[in-house]
This record gives structure tokens, sequence and C-alpha cells, in this order.
């Protein structure tokens, strides 16, 4: 899975999932285009922690759901190391809650980021992809996108759209050499599920003692690591999975497969 030589973005590159991924394509050999919109010095922090381990990474401020700010990274990616190979992303926002008492600008938010923001930066990325030969996608779903999970209607359909657009967008690809393909994790220990770096907290850690005692997965757990993930996006942006276009990976520990919902 030797990456040595690859230009790869991956947007919400600076936490959770993102930053696992960033490690993890920077530890093959890739140079990683880290993008968020957090301020470049907080991103920057990663990019020297990938460096010290012999990775090399940089870090661009990108907001997706600004179109102007899409086509000036991919613009700037293509002027400053020549060419783009492989996409990551990992970018999202989720609120829960009754729909009927959701604020609108939680829904408008969370389409834009988890949806419309992706398949721009997708549009924006295939021609320069093109220009390199070709190259991988990977499009961060989840889970919920086909588990009904109370209380995240909104998000779960913002999820399965981008997991949909993955599977429909492949056709429009075949003689691209390109190869687009989704990931839907279940529980991640992510900033997004209330947990940091820190070392946790007393509910948090009855949180998933509850989790683990339910639990279906052969590990005794439903609680993921963030580089559990990232170990999944490097094999699919490797040759390794060069027979998977348009494919989901269901990455829940059997949660669905036993359709119990998480917590």
């Amino acid at each position: 899975m030797n990456l040595a030589g690859k230009i790869a973005i991956v947007t919400g590159g600076s936490t959770g999932i993102g930053a696992a991924t960033s490690r993890k394509l920077a530890g093959e050999g890739a140079h990683v285009v880290i993008t968020s919109e957090q301020p470049v010095p907080t991103m920057q922090a990663l990019c020297d922690e990938i460096a010290a381990s012999g990775g090399s990474a940089s870090a661009a401020r990108c907001d997706i759901t600004d179109r102007k700010a899409i086509v000036a990274l991919i613009a700037g990616v293509e002027q400053d190391y020549g060419k783009l190979d492989i996409v990551v992303q990992s970018a999202g926002v989720c609120f829960s809650g009754a729909l009927e008492e959701m604020p609108a600008a939680q829904i408008e938010i969370m389409f834009a980021v988890n949806a419309v923001g992706p398949i721009m930066v997708i549009q924006q990325a295939i021609p320069a992809m093109r220009r390199a030969g070709g190259g991988a996608i990977v499009n961060i779903s989840s889970g919920a996108a086909v588990l009904g999970v109370n209380q995240f209607a909104v998000y779960a359909a913002t999820k399965a759209a981008i997991q949909h657009f993955t599977r429909t967008l492949a056709p429009e690809l075949r003689r691209s050499s390109i190869r687009v393909n989704s990931i839907g994790p279940g529980s991640v220990r992510t900033p997004m599920l209330g947990f940091t770096d820190s070392e946790l907290t007393e509910a948090q850690l009855a949180s998933l003692a509850k989790r683990a005692a339910g639990s279906v997965s052969p590990y005794g757990n439903v609680m993921m690591e963030p580089g559990d993930i990232a170990e999944l996006v490097l094999f699919l942006v490797s040759d390794a999975s060069r027979a998977l276009q348009g494919s989901f990976l269901l990455a829940d520990q059997g949660v669905t497969a036993a359709m119990m919902p998480p917590g």
C-alpha cells in the first residue's frame, strides 16, 4: 500500500477520522494537504507532528461550503505539487434532535457540509485527477445511512445522500482511472461524539461500558478508534483495492447487521 509520490487532500483532516487518515497516508509516503475550517496555525501542529515522524504534510484552510474556496484549493494543490492523486472527504457536522424542533440553520449546515460540499469538492477534483492520470476518492459516510437512529433523521439523510452519490458517480468515472468508494463508520471515539484526546471522564467510561455490555461486536465493544477507519481509507486509496468501484464499506462492528442502534 505504498503511496510514495502521491498527493492527497483530506478534508476535515485536522481532527478525528480526518487526522488519523492524514497521519496514515503520510506514513505511507503521500504528501497530505490537510484542510479544514480551523486556522492554519492550528492545523500546522498536526503537520509538524507528521514531519517529526518522517512524513510530509501541509495545511490549507478551506470551507467546503464555499465553491470559490474549493476552486482555489484544487488549483493551489496543482500549482504547488503538480498533480492531485487522492481525495478523502472526512469533513462532517452532526446535530441531533426531533425534526419538528430542529432549527432550519442546523438542517441546512448538515446538508451543506455532509453532502453538497463533498460533491462540489469532487466536481473540482475530477479534472485535476484526470490530468494526473487517475486516482482514488473516498467519502466518509456513516452507518446511520443504512440504519434508522432515533433523533438523527437529518444527519442520516445527509450521509445516505453521499453514500448513494458515491455509488452512482462510479459509472461516470469508468474510463478515467479514478476510483470512488465510501465508508460507513459506526461509533468512533471522535470530537463529534464528544470525545477528545484527553483522558476519558467517568461519564464517558460508563457510556463505553454500557455499549460494550450490549455489543454484538466480536471485540466486545461498538466504539472504534479513528485509526480503525484510517486503515480502511488507506486500503481504498491504494492499488490493493483496485477491484472496488462505487462500493460502500460498512465499518460498524456488526451493529447494523444485528439491527442494534448505538447508544
